[in-house]
């Protein structure tokens, strides 16, 4: 496993492990590589075979419709929406093998194309087809032209009207074919199926079936393209819908119906108090009406049994149980005889601890199960962007939804593990009830809660990619929450947390220390209007004395993250002409590497709902399964004018809309790209 950050380190990753390394004879890019031509990057050996998942969006057609090499996996968007898209790109790098007239106008033709491409200031890619790749066998000898101009004279009239009439259409088409092309990279950025659902879908293919992890992991990468606002609400939907389906397939019939114990300890039955709450009403958003309603009761379609993980290899009967749910061990490391003296939870040997996963309503409230509600509440950018509690009014309405709820001060600042059960029943069903009073009538959403035992609380979906968003990151905030003794890396820590609840726990401190900081920066920069309106887009800037934390907002987790804070915020405050414009924010570098600290990197944002105009707007492909016609240009954009004003930027993320710029060069960059959009 190579972890990476952009293609830079991928073509580092080429010479250094797979060009002096023979035996490698395959290579698994996973949520990197779709957008790239593969062989600029990767040297194909003949016995070399690549496999492309990802989810960023648009394809380099190369990677799908040229390499045999490159197998890319999609989630059925090319066979559906790009038929037309294909027969032109083959048409542009192939011609038209079945017309025996067309060898006579090959060169002539290869021609016309470089031609057009130069008129038209936008290549589509190399022409690996072209007699610039052919070489001298492209080119006719003088033999061969003298041959094709004495059959041109030899013509009759008639016959040479419908030659030429045949050329211009022949011209035309391609023509047609290149603008194609052409407007489908133009389309600008988007997401595709998740990473972890396409891995799932292959390893089922392969004959390994979803396991209760497996389908866990896929649940949690799509949850986090929903709440990175990568797919749009249809989009989410469809991947709700078909997580249903698989965990009714890993989970036996009792954990999805059956009695559980609930994150507070005590038993409940599955559609728990977030369930009950909905009933048969339903919630203002039309596309997550039928998958809350559905949460009355799923019922088990899988007499499946779950996977047994942990099992002693010499007495395959006996589980080998964790130190820290070992009852024995921890009653003699206390020096007692029971589990009252050593504080521990008797447990009934007619309920098994629960270890599956189950469909939930949940709260818009931050970790809400990891701390108290009135942290999960004050730092969730959800509530801050609904009630402005930037200001006194917003706190003071905060402070008044909470007694409106029934619970007072002191039990909102109680950590949420220790509230009455009857009290976390009567919060989802009257957030339901009064939630549009405080334009909050969309605080629930469905999504998906995993039970880890008894002495583990419940993590949901959200909860879980907050955990890995943050631990991805850990190198930047570990010194802060005195973890800098861990030594493994951000992507292996994140990595290790799939399958090590220790480490999740770790994740979740960090997560909740993001919260705050994206939440105050937010609401410090609004409070002082530090973020400019402008005519097409809105730009913030953060400096390096921002606050004590600035360098946090030097990656793009973070960055993103604060950005889509102040977005949706503004977007709720604002007048309709200015609501939905786009966001680009910039933040000083995180460098440790380099002593060169003045450069910027900058993101640019596009609402899901985002009004675009399009080339070739009724063309299939410019519609997709999961984020729509949502479409992000800055990646285009952002490369241009920076060519125009000449300044010193890179981009080379796998996120196209990102881009690093020197300090000095973005007045310039963002005048020009005023003028620009």
């Amino acid at each position: 496993i190579v972890p990476v950050s952009n293609y830079t380190e991928i073509a580092s990753m080429n010479q250094t492990l797979v060009v002096p390394n023979l035996q490698i004879r395959s290579i698994v890019f996973l949520n990197c590589g779709a957008q790239i031509d593969i062989q600029d990057f990767v040297t194909l050996r003949e016995d070399l075979v690549v496999m492309v998942i990802d989810s960023h969006r648009p394809f380099n057609l190369y990677n799908v419709f040229w390499h045999e090499q490159v197998q890319c996996l999609d989630d059925g968007d090319v066979e559906k929406n790009m038929v037309e898209l294909s027969q032109a790109f083959k048409d542009i790098e192939f011609g038209d093998s079945s017309s025996d007239e067309d060898a006579d106008d090959s060169d002539a033709s290869a021609d016309e194309l470089s031609g057009s491409d130069d008129e038209d200031g936008a290549g589509i890619g190399r022409k690996r087809g072209s007699s610039e790749m052919l070489g001298d066998l492209a080119r006719p000898d003088q033999h061969q032209q003298r041959r094709r101009r004495k059959r041109k004279t030899d013509m009759d009239p008639e016959t040479f009207l419908r030659e030429q009439q045949r050329k211009a259409e022949r011209r035309e088409l391609r023509a047609e074919h290149q603008r194609m092309i052409q407007a489908y990279y133009a389309q600008g950025s988007y997401h595709g199926q998740s990473c972890a659902i396409s891995a799932l879908m292959l390893a089922e293919q392969l004959g390994h079936p979803p396991s209760l992890d497996t389908v866990w992991w896929a649940i949690v990468g799509a949850t986090s393209q929903h709440m990175l606002q990568h797919i749009d609400a249809d989009g989410y939907s469809n991947v709700v819908r078909r997580m249903r389906d698989l965990v009714r397939r890993v989970c036996p019939a009792g954990a999805t119906t059956g009695t559980r114990v609930d994150s507070g300890g005590v038993m409940s039955r599955t559609n728990n108090a977030a369930d009950s709450a909905l009933g048969s009403s339903t919630l203002a958003a039309s596309s997550s009406q039928a998958l809350l309603d559905s949460q009355l009761g799923l019922p088990g379609q899988s007499d499946e049994l779950p996977i047994r993980e942990n099992v002693d290899p010499f007495n395959p009967y006996l589980e080998m149980v964790p130190e820290e749910e070992d009852e024995g061990f921890l009653r003699a490391r206390a020096g007692v005889s029971n589990n009252g003296e050593a504080g521990l939870l008797t447990s009934s040997k007619n309920v098994e601890q629960t270890v599956a996963i189950s469909e939930s309503a949940e709260l818009k409230f931050m970790l809400l199960r990891h701390w108290s509600l009135s942290n999960a509440m004050r730092f969730s950018p959800y509530v801050a962007t609904c009630l402005a509690t930037w200001s006194s009014k917003g706190r003071a309405r905060l402070d008044l939804l909470v007694a409106k709820l029934g619970l007072s001060q002191a039990e909102a600042r109680a950590p949420y593990l220790h509230l009455d059960p009857e009290l976390k029943k009567q919060l989802y069903r009257k957030m339901r009830e009064i939630g549009s009073d405080y334009n909050m009538s969309d605080s629930l959403y469905s999504g998906f809660v995993r039970d880890f035992g008894w002495r583990k609380s419940q993590v949901s979906a959200s909860d879980m990619v907050l955990a890995v968003l943050a631990l991805l990151q850990k190198d930047v905030w570990a010194n802060e929450l005195n973890m800098a003794h861990i030594k493994t890396s951000g992507f292996f820590a994140a990595y290790d947390a799939l399958s090590q609840f220790s480490v999740l726990r770790m994740g979740i401190q960090g997560a909740q220390h993001l919260q705050q900081l994206v939440v105050g920066q937010g609401i410090s920069m609004l409070e002082r209007q530090a973020v400019k309106t402008l005519r097409v887009f809105r730009l913030a800037i953060l400096g390096d004395l921002e606050s004590t934390s600035s360098h946090i907002f030097g990656s793009p987790f973070a960055l993103r993250q604060l950005a889509l804070f102040l977005m949706q915020t503004l977007r709720e405050r604002s007048k309709s002409a200015h609501a939905r414009l786009p966001f680009i924010i910039a933040g000083p570098i995180n460098n440790t590497e380099s002593q060169d600290v003045d450069k910027l990197l900058v993101l640019g944002i596009t609402p899901l709902d985002y009004p675009l105009i399009q080339p070739h707007i009724n063309a299939p492909f410019n519609h997709s399964t999961y984020a729509g016609k949502s479409r992000n240009h800055f990646g285009l954009v952002f490369e241009q004018v920076a060519g125009e004003v000449g300044a010193e930027a890179r981009q080379g993320f796998f996120d196209s809309s990102a881009m690093e710029i020197r300090r000095s060069d973005m007045s310039a960059f963002v005048d020009k790209l005023r003028r620009h959009l």
